[in-house]
């Protein structure tokens, strides 16, 4: 029988070798620790306390890890666990939410000191192209009436704004108010003009304003048989000079020559629209000022066919997201036309979802018909036709998740002898505020109450009775006041918006109110 083992029994020396014990050395080789007997004669007598040496293990052994080995790899393993958990916790705690601590800024509230109150009126009526030799030329048509007056019923200080490039008496007028010491004097002015040319006819008012460093236009087109002529008046004692973008169908364009118009002090410019905007339907005009803020507004006229169909004169607007246009009155033959007599026109200088709301002015504010969803894009002007409405009087509401500017056109009717109005947005009114009426038929105020309470708003004529009027909030009302009278209107706490409206069968015409110019809001201060 064969001495060797089957082959899967057998130990492979090459690959596992036992480790040998240091107390029992291998029988095939002598033991390191163990001297022959000659050597132990020759040889010194080794120590007690000299450990043996450990032997070296053979080629492709395994050896056991020491003591010390063991320690320090589980202090590696320690300290890894460590770290990771570390890094656990460091992660973890960056996830949740922490304490929101804030410290407020220090902030002040600082009233402005009163300064001199500016206003600058629009002037006479104009007409372009009465002269055959010069249909280019600009001729004054009719004097404008003017009724102003400050809170004390004293006159204003009062002086002409030079127009060069019109012919005949076309002086502005130009109005000023300082304050008493420390003291705002409020100061208001306001004109109206009624034409019945062959080539010019209806009725028209505005409201006399402070210069400001940008003012946007919205109304006017340049249609045949239409007529824009833009205003621009710096009643400064400084050089101005202004630049005009046109917003139309190809966006916004400054037109050669409108880059930098000089305006001079004390001086009103008049600059026909048709060589600004040539060909736009629907344009939107954006005024910005340098060295001195200017006041702008657009007068425009209509002639269908050989018949002249109004006139109007529009101030500026502001963008904001919240447009809100009080006292579209509709009247005449407007009220059972089949056509549309009212649209509103808009811009946003990027892209806007839009809501365009219809509101009877009374009681119950109930809506008429849908609201308009729009899209607006960047920098294109838009009309949204509100329709052929009822006769009464209506608040338009534009809604929007960006700012824009909007205005909302409305006609008498369209035969002979109709008129229309461009009626602009209403600025936030949280102060008393002193205005102006002037001459005019149907005069009205009309205001709204765009809060969430109800506001009681007394409306007090100047040297004459008070009265309270109850606003529910979301709804808007109309009162009766006297051309030619100065009314303060005070909000009592709430925030309103308010137009001064005129209207009869043949003619319309409004302005909104804006804030007392001599009483600017108070302005936060972060020291």
């Amino acid at each position: 029988m064969s001495s060797e083992r089957p082959e899967d029994e057998r130990i492979d020396e090459d690959t596992v070798a036992p480790e040998p014990i240091a107390s029992e050395p291998a029988a095939s080789e002598p033991a390191a620790s163990e001297p022959t007997a000659a050597a132990q004669a020759e040889a010194p007598a080794e120590p007690a306390a000299e450990a043996p040496a450990e032997p070296a293990p053979r080629s492709g052994a395994i050896r056991r890890p020491t003591r010390a080995q063991v320690g320090v790899g589980a202090r590696v393993l320690l300290g890894a666990a460590t770290a990771v958990g570390a890094v656990v916790a460091v992660t973890a705690a960056a996830a949740v939410p922490w304490p929101d601590v804030q410290t407020p800024p220090v902030a002040l509230e600082v009233q402005p000191a009163p300064s001199e109150t500016v206003l600058a009126c629009d002037g006479p009526l104009l007409a372009l192209g009465r002269d055959p030799q010069n249909a280019q030329q600009l001729t004054v048509a009719k004097q404008s009436d003017i009724t102003s007056g400050n809170d004390r019923g004293d006159e204003l200080s009062s002086d002409a704004l030079a127009q060069p490039t019109v012919e005949g008496e076309a002086a502005a007028s130009r109005f000023r108010q300082l304050p008493d010491g420390t003291e705002a004097i409020s100061a208001a002015a306001s004109s109206s003009v009624s034409a019945s040319d062959d080539d010019i006819a209806g009725f028209a008012a505005s409201a006399c304003r402070p210069p400001q460093m940008e003012s946007w236009i919205v109304g006017g087109d340049t249609e045949t048989g239409s007529t824009g002529i833009l205003l621009v008046a710096n009643p400064g004692d400084v050089d101005a000079t202004v630049q005009i973008t046109v917003y139309g169908v190809n966006g916004a364009t400054t037109p050669p020559g409108a880059e930098a118009v000089p305006i001079p002090p004390r001086t009103q410019v008049a600059l026909p629209i048709a060589g600004l905007a040539g060909g736009e339907q629907s344009p939107v005009l954006r005024i910005t000022a340098t060295g001195s803020p200017v006041r702008a507004s657009l007068q425009s006229s209509l002639v269908r066919t050989l018949d002249p169909a109004g006139i109007d004169v529009q101030s500026s607007v502001r963008p904001a997201a919240l447009q809100v246009i009080p006292g579209v009155r509709v009247v005449g033959a407007a009220g059972s036309a089949d056509s549309s007599t009212t649209i509103a026109r808009l811009l946003a200088q990027q892209d806007a979802d839009v809501t365009v709301t219809v509101a009877e002015s009374g009681s119950d504010g109930r809506v008429v018909g849908d609201p308009d969803q729009v899209e607006l894009q960047a920098g294109s002007p838009l009309e949204v036709d509100l329709g052929a409405l009822p006769e009464g009087e209506y608040t338009v509401t534009v809604d929007s998740d960006a700012p824009l500017v909007a205005a909302v056109w409305q006609t008498t009717g369209f035969g002979a002898g109709s008129d229309y109005a461009w009626h602009t947005a209403a600025p936030e009114v949280a102060q008393p505020t002193l205005f102006a009426v002037p001459e005019g038929p149907g005069a009205a105020l009309s205001v709204v109450n765009t809060g969430s309470a109800e506001a009681t708003v007394t409306l007090s004529e100047q040297g004459g009775d008070s009265e309270d009027v109850e606003i529910a909030a979301g709804e808007s009302v109309s009162v009766p006041v006297t051309a030619g009278k100065l009314y303060t209107i005070d909000p009592g706490g709430a925030t309103v918006r308010a137009s001064v409206g005129f209207a009869s069968s043949e003619a319309v015409g409004s302005f909104a109110l804006w804030a007392d110019a001599a009483r600017p809001a108070p302005v936060v201060v972060y020291p």
